[in-house]
């Protein structure tokens, strides 16, 4: 299967594509004139016109793991999980990331991995373009990062990640599809959006957005973009011009 890397330009409707077979790379960019979408996989059967947030991470895999003595220039690492085993390429095109000791503060991208069992240990492997950079010292410990894309969930009404797009049709449970996360689109209504206001993702239904009050009860709530046309009543679909990511 050739794989397609980076960002890609479509025509309308191509958005609208999903399947159960992988086409791109979790995370591929494609821009349609004005809007612009990235490519993931659901966890869930998700409509179209959804929130969507990014998978919650695992606390036994997401810091403070232990590692080998890796040397400058490796591209593979020997990671030790806690309590949670990792199936076969779970973080493929995510990320290890250095939170303390010798190399903190970098990331390497992930090409490969087989599983590992609860406790256990087992080789996280690089992209040849990505070797590490910094060599790890016995004191460095780091955290698995899954690719945002990757088992993209429906914006619970607390967060527990961050958003990655709005669906942009229905996405069965595990198929492949496009999140436009720039330009106008259809997005669920909880509370009647304002025209010109900014639009942020809502406390009270999962998936939908409202108006963001940055003098209200809810300020800090992620901002998705700006509303736009008339205003939507509640279970409405309404235009925000999205501005999560370009």
């Amino acid at each position: 299967m050739a794989f397609i890397y980076g960002q890609i330009g479509g025509n309308p409707g191509d958005e609208k594509a999903t399947g159960t077979t992988q086409l791109h790379t979790l995370g591929t960019g494609m821009k349609i004139y004005d809007k612009v979408f990235y490519y993931g996989q659901a966890n869930g059967a998700i409509t179209a016109g959804k929130i969507c947030q990014s998978a919650v991470g695992i606390a036994n895999h997401d810091m403070d793991l232990a590692v080998n003595t890796a040397s400058a220039g490796d591209k593979s690492l020997t990671v030790t999980v806690g309590g949670t085993a990792v199936t076969e390429d779970q973080y493929k095109d995510g990320s290890v990331y250095v939170n303390d000791g010798t190399g903190e503060g970098h990331a390497y991208k992930i090409r490969q991995h087989d599983a590992i069992d609860s406790s256990g240990s087992g080789t996280i492997n690089l992209y040849d373009s990505d070797p590490i950079k910094v060599a790890f010292a016995a004191a460095t410990i780091i955290g698995l990062v899954k690719n945002q894309y990757h088992g993209f969930i429906v914006y619970p009404t607390t967060a527990t990640g961050h958003a990655v797009g709005v669906t942009a049709t229905d996405i069965a449970d595990g198929a492949y599809g496009w999140l436009q996360t720039w330009g106008p689109a259809a997005v669920l209504c909880d509370v009647a959006f304002v025209i010109g206001n900014h639009v942020r993702v809502s406390d009270g239904t999962a998936g939908s957005g409202e108006p963001l009050d940055r003098d209200g009860t809810h300020e800090n709530e992620e901002s998705i973009g700006v509303a736009s046309l008339i205003a939507p009543v509640t279970t409405d679909y309404g235009v925000v011009d999205l501005r999560i990511r370009p």
